[in-house]
């Protein structure tokens, strides 16, 4: 990347036409670093698009640290900046800092939006802060955004992984418009807790309603035949599979080597090895 040896000798128009030119892209931290101290002697350093831009990127190489310092210099961030620091420090495996970030947030006077909650949620599972998750859910129905499908989902990931089940699935029966991702989801709780049964009538439902799972997905019902030895929903699933043309994928064929060689058809095991364009380390082969 070019950084401009006089950035104090141009225009501001000529500066806000370098933008796009400066966030391209970035090869480390301290060319970020680097541009950003371009910008500052420019006085874009309280733009809140460039900003946004300037703290994902830094996000993108995980340094948490140098991201809330760039945050703490920002003197009036709008809820878009707010939402890419808990998004970001939630990509980043951040959890607790990223509910203290949303704290913060709502003290400072911000509300939420449609793009904070789901984070502030999957933060909230990650932590099994079932608590915050009822507040949080609460807050979500005063606000108008529990018609939500990307809300509604995260809040059933939260429920599941706290063990609250019941909650999970009058949420996930609410959702007017499921998505896979809320399939999915509510199918990896009911596995997760052993009703395997009802993990595969999901699944079931799911292909009733016109919806194409995705390998999450089919790991997750097939976990559950592997629980309970159903190998008869595992052939049907397995016939679905190569019917879609997912027969190949190693993760999918993977969990059907497993329940095949789980329940001793070992002849139907080496059949979906031998069958798998890729095969990895997880299927024992370097």
């Amino acid at each position: 990347m070019t950084i401009f040896a006089s950035p104090t000798s141009l225009s501001l128009s000529k500066a806000l036409d370098l933008k796009k030119r400066l966030l391209q892209g970035f090869d480390s931290l301290k060319q970020l670093q680097h541009v950003h101290a371009v910008l500052l002697r420019l006085g874009l350093d309280q733009d809140n698009y460039l900003l946004n831009m300037i703290l994902r990127f830094s996000f993108d190489f995980g340094d948490t640290s140098y991201t809330r310092f760039l945050f703490n210099q920002i003197k009036q961030p709008n809820i878009f900046l707010w939402n890419t620091m808990i998004r970001g420090l939630v990509s980043n495996d951040c959890f607790t800092e990223s509910i203290d970030f949303y704290h913060s947030m709502r003290r400072e006077g911000f509300l939420p939006n449609n793009f904070t909650f789901p984070f502030v949620l999957k933060a909230c599972a990650r932590l099994s802060h079932f608590q915050l998750g009822i507040i949080l859910h609460a807050f979500v129905v005063k606000v108008g955004f529990d018609s939500d499908v990307f809300i509604n989902t995260s809040l059933v990931s939260l429920y599941v992984k706290c063990g609250y089940l019941e909650h999970a699935f009058r949420v996930f029966d609410d959702i007017p418009d499921k998505n896979i991702v809320s399939w999915t989801a509510i199918i990896s709780g009911y596995t997760g807790v052993g009703k395997c049964r009802e993990a595969i009538d999901m699944f079931r439902r799911l292909l009733e309603m016109g919806l194409r799972p995705d390998s999450f997905t089919l790991v997750r019902v097939l976990s559950a035949c592997v629980q309970i030895g159903d190998t008869e929903s595992g052939d049907w699933i397995d016939r679905y599979i190569t019917g879609i043309g997912m027969a190949r994928n190693m993760f999918v064929t993977t969990s059907l080597v497993d329940l095949y060689a789980k329940y001793g058809n070992m002849e139907k095991a080496r059949f979906m090895f031998d069958r798998m364009a890729e095969k990895d380390i997880v299927s024992g082969v370097p």
